[in-house]
């Protein structure tokens, strides 16, 4: 996904941002403006007021003239700072809110809508990476370019009034002017087109330094942090991404650092020739007012300009990170969101072939799976089993729509999976992970997937009670009000892995799912607990179509189909009874472990007895 060349154009940046602008509220152009006149009103009135009250004193006015001035000019000019001070905050606000609102919210909808098989890719991770910098900050990308377009154009009219002014007193002064100026853009622009150079090499740095952050925060990785000793591996990792970003913003800082040195030897220049002409003029007749005046438009006139330098740059910046937000969410999905075949709602189990499914992972050069091919009919329960490392959670991913086959094709209820509305099949279809992990909101928001008020209470209930988790939740104050985890409510509370497994069968009867997909869901239980949920399941899946995976092949008994899986191939198939009559593989793994399974079974007896 790393481009070398953007497609977008900055004008074409510059354009999609006005428009998003425009299309939120129309208002903010004109205030926008409104606020670029009142900026430039604001340091000219600070230039003009102290040449002005200098002016009276000069023509020696009387003292009821004197103040009645003054008090005039402060009157006008605190009306100006009062009126740049409601246009600048109530602009402020309202950047937050289109970045917030309109680009983090698109931003967002697009990382949990993406292809999960694109989103799984670590360049287009990296992608994300970079097109959230210009949605997490005011100052930068999104917002940034907001503030720094109402700052361009200030300085840009701020620049044209006092080059006028100049203009008039001397224009060789004003091209002197305008050729330092020129030469400490060109050298302000070496410096920043050096930090663009690098942005990639500290993106990558950026995401190391992200992952190793969140594994130090993450509760589940601190217990094998603190076991195995894991902090002194993250630190050394840590320490070592932090040198190298280090290494690369020294860098960047000695090219600014010669900016800067050029910078103080034109200032210097610019001001002995600007002011020493400006005293040359006072010796010979010029008014103390107007040389106060001349001298302030003058130093105005070079902050100007460096101020458009400044926020050139700055834009520059914000559109090329604009670019990074529009690349990331341009990232075109391989299957179809909208449009697409529809899932009928005539039939309550799905019909699922995979003709000749071959897989192979972005960049590697084995398949992980070869040309499988098998097909569930309508009711059917299969099992699917094997070492790890066979392509099982592959072989699931493709039949939850995650992945595409490298080769081959599969088929839901006749239809090419590839011409089906992807969306539309993942509302008929539930998966239980092993390591599923409910969301830290409401027992009931976590099963029915919908904000409270929205929640259908007598299909929330009767999943409950299905699932054999209602007896636990009306223990509970709140009921299925009731928050998970800690990091929404203080109050929330914490599953056992056997009530988190009920809690993810809920979900699926919820759903009224038409094919149920359970990867090693009873790998945190022991014997009794998974003997039981497995004959829940089996009373509660008649009619629907279901694939399991199971690390204790004792549970499989019940499957009609199991298939045996292979370095990424079928190896055997069919029922229980047959595979173990066939005396394969199946049967080797099922009589190694069955004896595990009956001393589990024995000792679990025990400590109950």
């Amino acid at each position: 996904m790393n481009k070398s060349k953007s497609p977008y154009s900055l004008f074409n940046n510059y354009r999609f941002m006005l428009s998003g602008m425009w299309n939120y509220d129309k208002s903010l152009i004109g205030y926008g403006i409104a606020e670029v006149i009142f900026g430039v009103l604001m340091p000219l009135g600070a230039v003009i007021v102290p040449s002005v009250v200098i002016g009276l004193l000069e023509d020696k006015a009387g003292i009821d003239v004197f103040i009645r001035n003054i008090i005039i000019l402060f009157a006008i000019y605190g009306v100006v700072a009062a009126i740049q001070a409601f246009l600048t905050s109530r602009n402020r606000n309202q950047y937050i809110d289109i970045r917030m609102m309109l680009f983090s919210h698109r931003l967002f909808s697009k990382c949990m809508g993406m292809d999960y098989q694109l989103y799984e890719n670590e360049s287009v991770r990296e992608e994300k990476e970079k097109a959230l910098r210009g949605t997490y900050t005011n100052q930068q990308g999104i917002e940034g370019i907001m503030h720094h377009n109402v700052k361009l154009l200030t300085n840009l009219l701020g620049m044209i009034a006092y080059a006028a002014i100049i203009g008039v007193i001397n224009p060789v002064i004003l091209l002197l002017l305008v050729v330092i100026s020129l030469v400490q853009m060109l050298v302000y622009n070496r410096a920043k087109s050096y930090e663009h150079s690098k942005k990639d090499e500290m993106s990558k740095l950026n995401v190391t330094q992200k992952y190793l952050q969140e594994q130090a925060f993450d509760l589940k990785a601190g217990k094998d942090i603190r076991l195995y000793q894991l902090n002194r591996l993250i630190d050394r990792v840590y320490d070592k991404t932090n040198r190298s970003l280090k290494n690369i913003k020294t860098k960047i800082q000695g090219a600014y650092y010669a900016n800067d040195v050029v910078e103080v030897i034109l200032k210097f220049v610019r001001d002995a020739v600007c002011y020493g002409y400006l005293i040359y003029l006072l010796m010979n007749g010029l008014k103390v007012s107007y040389f106060v005046l001349y001298i302030g438009i003058v130093g105005g006139l070079a902050t100007w300009v460096m101020k458009i330098t400044e926020e050139i740059s700055k834009i520059s910046r914000d559109l090329l990170m604009i670019s990074d937000f529009r690349e990331f969410i341009d990232i075109k999905d391989e299957f179809r969101h909208k449009g697409g075949k529809e899932i009928t709602e005539e039939d309550t189990a799905f019909d699922i072939v995979f003709d000749h499914v071959s897989y192979r992972y972005k960049g590697a050069s084995d398949y992980v799976l070869r040309d499988v091919s098998f097909h569930m009919k309508k009711g059917d329960t299969f099992a699917l089993v094997g070492i790890n490392g066979a392509g099982k959670t592959t072989l699931v991913k493709l039949m939850c729509g995650f992945y595409q086959p490298t080769e081959g094709r599969i088929l839901i209820n006749g239809v090419d999976m590839k011409e089906l509305n992807i969306e539309g099949y993942f509302k008929k279809i539930a998966v239980v992970f092993q390591d599923s992990n409910p969301l830290s909101f409401t027992i009931g928001e976590n099963i029915s997937g919908e904000e409270t008020k929205y929640i259908n209470k007598e299909k929330l209930n009767k999943a409950l009670e299905l699932s054999g988790l209602k007896s636990k939740i009306d223990k509970l104050e709140k009921g299925t009000d009731t928050y998970l985890n800690k990091d929404m409510d203080d109050s929330g509370i914490q599953l056992s892995g056997g009530e988190l497994q009920k809690l993810m069968l809920a979900k699926a009867l919820y759903k009224e799912a038409r094919l149920l997909l359970l990867d090693e869901p009873t790998a945190a239980l022991d014997a009794i607990a998974e003997s039981e949920l497995y004959e829940k399941y089996q009373g509660l899946l008649k009619g629907k179509t279901s694939l399991f995976i199971s690390h204790r092949l004792a549970s499989t008994r019940f499957c009609n189909h199991i298939l045996f899986l292979e370095n990424g191939r079928i190896a055997e198939e069919g029922n229980h009874d047959s595979l173990m009559e066939q005396k394969g593989k199946y049967a080797e793994m099922f009589n190694v472990q069955s004896q595990y399974y009956k001393e589990e079974e024995y000792e679990t007896e025990e400590n109950l007895s």
